[in-house]
């Protein structure tokens, strides 16, 4: 982890909400590096070692590249040929770009819509290295039309300290086609998307195609959430889904593979021991 005191504050921390943190958040103390990609927030620390070298394990050199989109995992991730990967192109994250995602109503939900001409909208967004949301745009046709959300700030931080997520909702009221059918008794699928803008005008791209990369690092394109409207059912009713791994997922709300065992599961094609790529200065630990 590189830490740039002039710029950013690192603090360790015990709590979160008033309760320790528990193990696999980090317990018995992790590092805070507000306005960092989580990755530099180190987990389970129990010694800090100040240096004028980065890191040179594989979570700092290897698995947090953003890589060219003509390298893939299976023929140069996997083998790691030097002679093909080139670093100086594929920079460390440091920090993430800006995001957003609907949170309200959830992925797949049916919501119950009797007598309803409006729904809300609503969600979080977030921008590193401490820039602020400034505007968060909402759509439910997909992004075809947009408005602007009400944003929800109820502590003023400073420029360029920004650390905390910024939440959102809007009552978007439904167009006419829209409540003619649902009026008729027709259930109506919505495609709510969002996309936010931070402090440095920087916007969340439509599409992943242009920024893909092998290890999927720092995507974040418009998050799309289907959700169907059912007139026979009373406003603010709400139906989770129960045949998905998660209430929000990728890939407009479907994994295009199954995630194995949430992610824990181990691929012994491309497991390593961490052990024999250590930094010189962590090899009394």
């Amino acid at each position: 982890m590189v830490c740039l005191f002039e710029v950013h504050l690192v603090i360790s921390g015990v709590m979160q909400n008033d309760y320790l943190f528990s193990y696999i958040k980090g317990f018995p103390v992790r590092a805070i590096a507000p306005g960092h990609a989580g990755a530099r927030q180190c987990k389970w620390l129990h010694k800090v070692i100040v240096s004028k070298n980065e890191s040179k394990k594989p979570w700092q050199q290897k698995s947090y590249r953003g890589f060219a989109p003509d390298i893939d995992f299976e023929n140069d991730l996997s083998s790691w040929d030097p002679k093909k990967l080139r670093l100086d192109q594929a920079p460390i994250v440091q920090e993430m770009p800006v995001t957003s995602f609907v949170c309200n109503p959830p992925q797949r939900s049916i919501v119950g819509m009797k007598g309803a001409t409006d729904i809300t909208v609503k969600g979080v967004a977030w921008s590193g290295g401490g820039r602020a949301i400034e505007r968060v745009d909402v759509s439910i046709d997909g992004g075809k039309t947009w408005t602007a959300a009400e944003l929800h700030k109820p502590i003023k931080q400073r420029r360029n300290r920004n650390w905390a997520w910024t939440q959102y909702t809007k009552v978007i009221p439904l167009p006419e086609y829209i409540q003619k059918r649902l009026a008729n008794g027709e259930k109506v699928e919505l495609d709510i998307v969002s996309k936010a803008m931070d402090s440095n005008f920087n916007l969340q791209p439509e599409k992943m195609a242009p920024y893909w990369n092998a290890r999927g690092v720092c995507i974040n394109h418009w998050y799309h959430v289907k959700s169907l409207l059912d007139p026979s059912r009373n406003k603010g009713e709400l139906e989770m889904p129960t045949d998905i791994e998660f209430a929000n997922t990728p890939s407009s709300g479907e994994f295009v593979v199954p995630w194995g065992e949430h992610g824990w599961k181990s691929d012994p094609k491309h497991q390593s021991n961490p052990r024999e790529h250590t930094a010189p200065e962590a090899e009394h630990f």
